[in-house]
């Protein structure tokens, strides 16, 4: 674990596809912080995390939620939190990208999905 403050510049966190991570799980084991970008006409399938938090805050564009065949939209300013357990997708119905934040905790997304120390 770190023992002194982590600066990322902007634009220089640690990519694997289109999410940014800002603070990874060799940062911290609490929890994964990122940047990602969904392109316009993309969906994430529905899927669940068991054991972690997933939050999310939309900051340009609007995403639109799926929660067990429920879409709920989300534009810019929206915040989502999406407890363990709890099946969720989105997709971009719009004609730009969108950029949220998004924090998985506690920490180990950034490994589960391939992203190297």
């Amino acid at each position: 674990m770190q023992s002194e403050p982590i600066v990322i510049p902007p634009g220089r966190g640690h990519r694997l596809g289109n999410v940014e991570f800002l603070a990874r799980t060799t940062d911290t084991p609490r929890f994964n912080f990122g940047i990602i970008e969904i392109s316009a006409g993309r969906e994430l399938e529905a899927h669940t995390h068991h054991g972690e938090d997933d939050a999310f805050y939309i900051l340009e564009g609007e995403l639109t939620f799926l929660f067990d065949g429920r879409a709920v939209p989300a534009p810019a300013g929206t915040f989502v939190l999406v407890p363990p357990g709890i099946e969720h997708g989105f997709r971009n119905d719009g004609g730009s990208a969108v950029r949220m934040l998004n924090i998985h905790a506690p920490g180990g997304f950034d490994r589960r999905i391939g992203l190297p120390d």
